[in-house]
């Protein structure tokens, strides 16, 4: 016979078929001698087992039975395993990486404030004794222009006189920064 014919007799001596299948295997062992002599034979096996085999109680319910073994395991384990000495650059990337990420986010935060209020230049006009100045800031192109004029001297538009034998102020002048 067949070795999944036999698997099949043995399943439905132990109860494990579908209930259509059971019907189906029962007929067989009815019908056929072989069959019906392998399940007297295997039946008769179960039955052997089942009356030497020794009963065992435990005293504890099972979950603890088996959670004792659990935590016996881990004892085993835990005692079982070498600690190795920890290197000191391991011990430093411990304090180490989370003290970088602070500075990191802090740094990044510095950068976004400064960038999130743009300072703001307007032109400034002073005016000192015998000399105006005039700043002006071009944000765009971040440069500074710083206007210097004499206040004694005829504005620019006039023509200037000619020459003379006296030394004359310094004339207007600008200055990029």
């Amino acid at each position: 016979m067949k070795n999944d014919l036999q698997l099949k007799v043995q399943s439905w001596l132990d109860g494990e078929l579908p209930e259509r299948e059971a019907r189906q295997v029962g007929e067989w062992i009815a019908r056929d001698a072989e069959a019906s002599a392998l399940a007297a034979e295997l039946g008769s096996v179960n039955q052997a087992m089942l009356r030497n085999e020794a009963g065992v109680t435990l005293s504890d319910s099972r979950e603890f039975y088996w959670s004792k073994i659990e935590l016996q395991i881990q004892r085993e384990a835990e005692r079982n395993r070498v600690h190795a000495p920890v290197p000191w650059y391991a011990r430093w990337r411990k304090f180490m990486g989370p003290a970088l990420g602070v500075a990191a986010l802090a740094c990044v935060m510095i950068v976004a404030i400064r960038q999130a209020v743009p300072p703001t230049y307007d032109e400034i006009s002073a005016t000192i004794d015998g000399m105006e100045a005039v700043t002006f800031h071009d944000q765009s192109s971040q440069t500074t222009i710083i206007w210097l004029q004499d206040s004694t001297q005829a504005p620019m538009d006039q023509k200037p006189a000619l020459p003379s034998a006296q030394p004359q102020d310094e004339p207007e002048s600008v200055i990029d920064m």
